[in-house]
């Protein structure tokens, strides 16, 4: 099993415990959450803390921050179906991590999320930290993809 997996499943399994345990003593489950659904809780988290400043709580563009920026912030709900119906995971990666240049966000040596998410976690070697940050893109990443509409929706 590849390092990366194994420090997924060890994090996603931490992510569940901890999930578990913040739940109300009332509430009782009738299944267990799922991997993919701690991921998307955590890639919710992680949006509404990081993101929605400028893209806004629904992720159309028009957070509080928006009218600061030089370029209108994408709505990120249309990201597949401006790309042919197909959510474009890479780069949307790439967006996150400053691979890709957003030029809302500045110039690719401002601090983008990928270094800060790898920077959030001292304690770890290099190559855990970057384990770390892959997992909250993965995370992001795969909240984007799950609120995206039709463009015949809009």
């Amino acid at each position: 099993m590849k390092r990366t997996t194994i420090v997924f499943v060890c994090i996603a399994v931490v992510a569940l415990i901890g999930y578990a345990q913040a739940a109300p003593a009332q509430e009782v489950r009738e299944s267990p959450i799922t991997l993919q659904q701690a991921a998307l809780h955590d890639g919710q988290a992680l949006y509404v803390e990081l993101c929605g400043v400028c893209h806004g709580e629904d992720a159309k563009g028009h957070g509080p921050a928006a009218a600061a920026l030089s370029k209108p912030a994408p709505d990120l709900t249309l990201l597949a179906a401006g790309n042919g119906g197909e959510f474009p995971a890479a780069e949307v990666k790439k967006a996150i991590t400053g691979q890709l240049p957003v030029a809302a966000h500045g110039t690719v040596e401002m601090p983008m999320w990928g270094k800060v998410f790898e920077d959030a976690r001292p304690d770890q070697k290099p190559g855990q930290r970057w384990g770390s940050a892959q997992l909250r893109i993965l995370a992001l990443s795969e909240y984007l993809e799950s609120i995206q509409v039709e463009a015949d929706a809009m």
